[in-house]
């Protein structure tokens, strides 16, 4: 084995045996925190590949960390296709480090510890007074997950209606590829890891204010002007052609529209100015069709009722030309787009 991988697993080693004698949370203080000194081999792909695979639910964060540390080393000599080898790789290693045993249902495991620390106010719904005191009640292992949150790019996200996501932050493939990606490449994850910090969707509703809606629609409109020829360019589809439907015609518990004494009536003050701010973008085929909404919305249908929504939901759909969006195809969580299992 290398210099390289003999470094990591001595490393690796000692802090199995620490293990072996303390509890998770102690080893957070007592293993050292030194980095090892590693020297890029020609064959650092392979080497790398192994030493992440190390890492499992059983590995500490220190562990974590210096797996990290050679990855960064190893990044910087490696060529395209390696550099997308490699973030598989990576994409694993945190899956099995972030393994948990409680979780699954609403409000209870590390969902109700989540519940009552984003609302403590809320903790005694639950049986509880404080967060702390949920949490002794989990496995070991989520415990000391808990305590980590923060650290080494691991985030612990409310996604809505009573869960709660333990992943990995999509600011760790931002960081630390996109510098040594081609600027279509580089450009596109760095927005999704900006974009992804949060979520978009809670409980079939818009999480994100309607400016930020219409202001993303544009960028993906732009993205696909500038780069047509992107790696990603079929996912910056979908994402244009999602934010674009969600812009003019919102979700399923987020309407733009509905109607009232036979005309429409604009459901959220928000809608509105965002529209009127997409309107008067420059050369933007999405402005156009923001001038056209406006412009149909504005008018009043004296025998439109209640009961012709729907049809009047798909004329405007058709006006707009608007696709629905691919469900098949998750765009929201990390860097990248994945197909939903």
């Amino acid at each position: 084995m290398k210099k390289m991988l003999f470094l990591f697993l001595s490393c690796f080693t000692l802090a199995a045996c620490n293990q072996n004698t303390s509890s998770p949370q102690q080893n957070t203080q007592t293993q050292t925190k030194a980095k090892p000194i590693i020297e890029t081999t020609a064959d650092c792909l392979t080497d790398t590949q192994e030493i992440l695979s190390k890492i499992d639910q059983k590995s500490s964060i220190q562990q974590l960390s210096s797996a990290n540390f050679v990855l960064k080393k190893c990044i910087k000599t490696l060529n395209h296709a390696q550099l997308y080898t490699l973030l598989e790789t990576t994409d694993k290693m945190y899956a099995r480090f972030l393994t948990t045993t409680s979780g699954d249902d609403s409000l209870t495991g590390l969902n109700a510890y989540g519940y009552a620390k984003f609302y403590p106010e809320n903790a005694q719904d639950l049986g509880y007074n404080t967060a702390e005191s949920i949490k002794k009640t989990l496995p070991k292992r989520d415990q000391y997950l808990m305590d980590q949150i923060g650290k080494e790019y691991i985030q612990f996200l409310d996604i809505g209606e009573g869960y709660f996501d333990l992943k990995r932050h999509p600011l760790y493939v931002a960081d630390l590829f996109a510098s040594y990606l081609p600027e279509a490449e580089a450009v596109f994850i760095r927005r999704m890891a900006q974009d992804n910090s949060d979520i978009l969707y809670s409980d079939a509703a818009i999480s994100i204010p309607w400016q930020t809606l219409v202001e993303r629609a544009l960028f993906w409109e732009k993205y696909l002007e500038k780069y047509p020829n992107s790696r990603f360019n079929q996912d910056a589809k979908n994402l244009f052609h999602e934010y674009e439907y969600l812009s003019f015609m919102g979700s399923d518990n987020s309407d733009t529209f509905g109607f009232s004494n036979g005309h429409y009536v604009v459901e959220s003050e928000e809608v509105l100015p965002a529209l009127k701010w997409l309107a008067k973008q420059p050369h933007s085929k999405i402005a156009e069709k923001a001038r056209i909404f406006l412009d149909y919305t504005a008018k009043n249908y004296a025998t439109i009722g209640d009961q012709d929504y729907d049809k009047q939901h798909e004329s405007l759909i058709k006006l707009l030309k608007l696709t629905p969006s691919n469900y098949e195809i998750d765009c929201h969580t990390g860097a990248l787009c994945k197909k939903n299992p």
